[in-house]
């Protein structure tokens, strides 16, 4: 089962407890995914499939830095998501938070997203 309508770039919205982030993913047609989000400084990278007809999930995971460039740490993103139209989905997304040695410190269980089709202007 394929969500080819997924492949492309997407201009995301995550609530964060009511406070908006915004962010892009890129989906390609083989599987992958490339993320980022404001509140990230670096990009995330991951996999996606479909589960439905209309839905599907993807995960990617960010590695983070100190600011001497040191790792520190990862994030570790999960969401689920489902289509609302042609260009729009809408889902929820959770995320765990591991030291550089794997121990999960922290996570979440989910937040929604909203995400809109980027598209070229003509």
């Amino acid at each position: 089962m394929t969500t080819f309508r997924l492949a492309g770039t997407w201009t995301t919205e995550l609530d964060d407890d009511g406070k908006k982030v915004l962010g892009l993913a890129s989906f390609g047609s083989e599987g992958n995914v490339v993320s980022t989000q404001v509140n990230t400084k670096n990009i995330g990278l991951g996999n996606w499939e479909a589960t439905g007809p209309d839905t599907f999930t993807y995960n990617f995971h960010i590695l983070a830095v100190s600011p001497e460039g040191q790792h520190v740490g990862e994030a570790h993103v999960h969401v689920e998501g489902r289509f609302v139209a042609d260009d729009r989905w809408e889902g929820f997304g959770g995320a765990n938070f591991y030291d550089p040695q794997g121990n999960r410190l922290r996570g979440h269980a989910g937040s929604k997203v909203v995400a809109r089709k980027f598209g070229i202007d003509k």
